[in-house]
């Protein structure tokens, strides 16, 4: 078989071409972060003077100033018990629901599928008051735990889906949870020996995109909590009305932002299987 030389010179051209926008794009969704980092070594003069430029005298007394003002061990350790809470229990109620849902043969499935997909649709702050109202009659607010409660409802409806998804599209063969079964294993069996691993790739996903949600979310925690818990509360310390701490507000993203970025790393390569499978079938 002959191959045109014409041809593999137009990839190869349209690959080069690709990979250059793909470049570029990368770079100006990355800008903003690099000027972050790059301020967050100088001082507040240099930043006033031009936040586009390299620091003349590179410090670290910026991120110093940050871990003591805003008291950065409690507040990260705030954020990772309301992160890491919020994803437990709603990776364990979406995978449950999630699974429950594509077995069920029944009209009442789809149902309640459409009514948590219904949820998808509904604004945030048109909920925000009744939310609030409710959650202090239930005696939530000003407790981690009650926050974690509220991640976890507010964050079931796209799990649900993309693990409904994920099970229907035949990633966990029916034939094994048959043959469990026939050995005599129970319906609770079967799901946390046979599906929950095969789950791996989808609940990484819904774990990635909720942590992206808590860890990063200041309106529900300054809602509830009222107070310093978290890192994005922790760091409004650095905004007044008539003065804006920059120096220290670029630091403060930097070191509010690491731990994620390493937790999206570590888990990535889970991300790409899990939301292709995931949106085969609804």
């Amino acid at each position: 078989m002959m191959h045109n030389p014409s041809a593999t010179l137009l990839r190869k051209r349209g690959g080069v071409g690709l990979t250059i926008v793909t470049a570029l794009i990368a770079l100006i969704f990355f800008f903003p972060v690099l000027i972050a980092l790059v301020n967050s070594f100088k001082p507040k003069g240099e930043i006033i003077a031009s936040a586009l430029t390299l620091p003349v005298s590179p410090t670290l007394e910026n991120y110093k100033a940050v871990i003591e003002a805003s008291d950065f061990p409690k507040a990260f350790a705030g954020s990772c018990l309301v992160t890491g809470g919020g994803i437990l229990l709603n990776l364990i109620i979406s995978s449950l629901a999630g699974y429950a849902l594509s077995r069920w043969r029944s009209v009442w499935a789809d149902v309640l599928t459409l009514l948590f997909l219904s949820s998808m649709f509904v604004p945030f702050h048109t909920i925000m008051i009744a939310l609030l109202m409710t959650a202090k009659q239930m005696h939530l607010t000003g407790h981690i735990w009650g926050l974690v409660l509220i991640y976890c409802g507010l964050q079931c409806p796209i799990p649900i889906f993309l693990i409904k998804g994920f099970v229907s599209s035949g990633s966990v063969p029916q034939e094994l949870e048959e043959a469990a079964r026939i050995d005599g294993c129970g319906t609770v069996r079967v799901f946390s020996a046979i599906v929950l691993p095969m789950l791996k790739p989808i609940l990484a996903t819904v774990a990635v995109l909720n942590a992206l949600w808590i860890w990063n979310d200041y309106l529900l925690p300054y809602l509830v909590l009222a107070k310093p818990v978290t890192i994005p509360l922790s760091q409004m310390y650095f905004y007044g009305q008539y003065n804006q701490q920059w120096h220290l507000i670029m630091a403060g993203f930097a070191i509010s932002t690491l731990p994620v970025v390493i937790f999206f790393l570590f888990m990535q390569k889970h991300i790409i299987s899990g939301i292709a499978a995931g949106a085969v079938k609804g």
